[in-house]
């Protein structure tokens, strides 16, 4: 990777998480590390930093971002993290809403505007002792009010579609709200994955009361074998103090049931984490049912939110569009 590019990619990395770096020397700058983020800079309050190989071996105080170097394979694995969002518009024919009237209609290009759906693409990963990672696509149609969800990503064939709309058609300002999609989006997933959930649960509880039982089998031999012991000790000067070594010896087999019980209990506990890919915007066009149906030309506003899920089990999910 090109030093320049290198650059580009590390300032707006900086930018995205609000840190500012002021340029103190020569290919030398600083920057102060919030509290927040100096984990992620191995605790540095200020990191100083250059590009230049040249510069990083003058001054090993100061650290080196360039091809291959730690740092910047970290930035690179947090933004590819971050899910992204684009937009796509369709170079099909104008779709015709099937409104139940009959007849003729004259369609115009003024009658034509740009439809948008949404579809997000999900990673959902299942852990509880075992592995499982499935993905699904939900295509969210505001218009028709349709939520589809499909398992496996949806392929989208880059010949229908172009990065730029056609000239003359609009697009509708329909209020189109990505974050209350999302949400929507994310109660019907939780509502398909209902099932995987209570399966791999009741699996969960099954390989637990089964192991659970066969440890237990072991304790119960060796507390019978102890108390075997008690009953035969002999009476003799240091017979209360061997007894006292059993009750001890039992007592640890107790405290080894409880400690396995837990032990158990978060091996096979269900934990499902479900992580945003991408959110594709498809503008489909469209022939107005109306003429008050097409609007001006409207920007589609990303946003962040923080989802709480009302399932059981799946984790909370801080989301950045």
């Amino acid at each position: 990777m090109a030093t320049n590019k290198i650059k580009e990619l590390v300032f707006s990395f900086m930018a995205m998480v609000g840190i500012k770096c002021d340029e103190i020397a020569t290919d030398v700058w600083a920057a102060n590390i919030p509290e927040k983020e100096q984990l992620f800079f191995n605790s540095f309050g200020i990191l100083k930093f250059t590009f230049s190989r040249d510069v990083a071996e003058k001054h090993r105080d100061i650290e080196l971002i360039c091809d291959g170097s730690f740092l910047l394979r970290k930035i690179i694995e947090r933004l590819s993290e971050i899910p992204k969002a684009s937009r796509l518009f369709s170079l099909q024919e104008p779709e015709v809403p099937n409104t139940g009237e009959k007849g003729l209609r004259v369609v115009n290009s003024a009658s034509i505007y740009y439809r948008q759906k949404v579809v997000f693409n999900f990673k959902v990963n299942f852990e509880c002792d075992q592995r499982r990672e499935k993905l699904f696509s939900i295509v969210s149609d505001p218009e028709c009010r349709v939520v589809d969800v499909q398992r496996g990503l949806i392929e989208i064939n880059p010949q229908q579609f172009s990065e730029a709309p056609q000239p003359g058609i609009k697009i509708e300002e329909s209020g189109l709200d990505l974050l209350r999609l999302y949400l929507q989006s994310c109660q019907e997933l939780e509502n398909q994955l209902a099932p995987d959930i209570a399966e791999l649960k009741n699996w969960g509880v099954g390989q637990c009361d089964e192991e659970l039982k066969k440890f237990e089998n072991y304790l119960n031999e060796q507390k019978k074998e102890l108390l075997r012991k008690k009953e035969n000790v002999c009476f003799h000067l240091y017979f209360f103090q061997k007894e006292e070594e059993i009750d001890k010896l039992i007592n640890d087999l107790e405290e080894e049931r409880n400690r396995k019980v837990r032990e158990l209990k978060e091996k096979f506990a269900l934990r499902v984490n479900v992580s945003l890919i991408n959110a594709v915007i498809l503008c489909i066009p469209t022939v107005a049912t109306s003429p008050g149906k097409v609007k001006k030309n409207s920007a589609v506003t990303l946003t962040k939110a923080v989802v709480k899920s009302t399932m059981p089990g799946i984790e909370a999910r801080s989301v950045n569009c």
